[in-house]
């Protein structure tokens, strides 16, 4: 499989969050993303917290537990 991308962990925030089972019978996995995530790409939209999280989707990309990849896309955006 070709990779994405590399990320340099000397140049990233990494924090450690842990996964909790929700839903129906708990087959649902969820994890925190970090508030900074958003607050982030709303100031550099110009667009307060509230309206980024109502703008966007989160988009996970994965074949693997080792290969995931989260994303953000607007939720008027087709495809």
């Amino acid at each position: 499989m070709e990779k994405l991308f590399e990320i340099d962990d000397k140049k990233v925030y990494k924090r450690k969050y842990k996964l909790r089972r929700s839903g129906t019978k708990g087959h649902t996995i969820e994890i925190t993303i970090p508030r900074e995530v958003v607050m982030r790409e709303a100031r550099r939209l110009g667009i307060s917290e509230e309206e980024a999280v109502e703008a966007f989707f989160g988009v996970w990309r994965y074949n693997n537990f080792h290969g995931v990849h989260l994303s953000f896309e607007p939720k008027n955006k087709v495809g």
